[in-house]
């Protein structure tokens, strides 16, 4: 009777113990909801991801056209306008894009939670195919920016185009008095700087009327106001003509690669110098071309 007691009691305390391990696994199971959604959100942005690609593809195509219509001087009203609808389009990708991402983030915390190990590691290869995808659209935007690298050079050297339109400079009527004060000539000086600072620009963004303040500046050293004003108000016009855009970005990234690609520097300096064109390289696909501006400005100074 008492080896039959034991046996009993055994065998209630290895039920017991399979009984909890079944809960404990059970608990551990990611929920089947989330786990359904995380999967939609996965082929929602999937399938983003494939659309962007196809508008990239056709802007590319747009662009390669227009460029050999300008080389024969036809028409390209048409063509740049509907360019500028697939960009839209593109933008509009870029924000769906952001929200499934996050989503897609949101839910994935909630299955780490719930799911333990098998759901960290399902978040960490999802986060891994997401990086190899990044990779792949980098490399595609690098190749892009190359191939319009020689196009918006010869823009930017055979024209007065800055941010994205050509700037029209007014003709400034002189004073019924006949002549301008050194006030006058300063407010205007004031002025177009607070707003280069305000738009976060160098001297090079203003293309041919880069040298409009130093021949301000020497204008006021032989006393010459009007003349002053004059350049001064062509400088606030050039300044405020300007849109950080992806055109703007677009030509100002030329510059930089140019200016980056004959710059000597060691290893070290070189590696950064890589990075920070690949980070304006995703803030430019991301459509924020303010970061993007902010941070080729950051490179600018940098290389000598």
């Amino acid at each position: 009777m008492r080896t039959a007691g034991i046996l009993f009691t055994l065998c209630l305390v290895v039920g017991a113990a399979a009984g909890c391990k079944a809960k404990s696994e059970a608990s551990a199971a990611p929920d089947p909801a989330a786990v359904k959604a995380q999967q939609e959100l996965v082929a929602r942005r999937d399938a983003l991801l494939a659309q962007r690609e196809k508008l990239q593809s056709e802007a590319t195509k747009l662009a390669e056209e227009i460029q050999k219509k300008q080389a024969s001087g036809e028409d390209t009203s048409e063509l740049a306008k509907k360019k500028a609808d697939i960009d839209n389009q593109i933008e509009m990708q870029e924000d769906n894009l952001t929200s499934t991402s996050s989503e897609l983030s949101a839910i994935s915390t909630k299955l780490d939670a719930a799911g333990g190990v098998v759901a960290r590691e399902a978040k960490v290869a999802d986060r891994e195919k997401l990086l190899a995808q990044r990779e792949r659209e980098l490399a595609q935007r690098e190749k892009e920016f190359l191939s319009t690298q020689t196009e918006a050079a010869k823009q930017w050297k055979d024209s007065c185009s800055v941010g994205g339109g050509q700037t029209i400079i007014q003709q400034v009527a002189p004073p019924k008095s006949g002549t301008y004060s050194r006030k006058e000539v300063d407010g205007l000086v004031g002025k177009a700087r607070s707003a280069m600072t305000k738009k976060n620009l160098i001297s090079s963004d203003l293309g041919p009327q880069a040298s409009l303040e130093s021949e301000v500046t020497k204008a006021l050293s032989e006393s010459d106001w009007t003349r002053g004003y004059i350049l001064a108000s062509q400088l606030v016009q050039t300044i405020d003509a300007i849109q950080i855009n992806r055109q703007f970005i677009n030509a100002k990234y030329q510059r930089l690669h140019n200016r980056v690609k004959a710059a000597k520097v060691d290893e070290t300096t070189q590696a950064g110098l890589d990075q920070g064109m690949r980070e304006i390289m995703q803030k430019f696909g991301d459509g924020d071309f303010t970061a993007a501006n902010k941070r080729i400005n950051q490179l600018w100074s940098s290389v000598k």
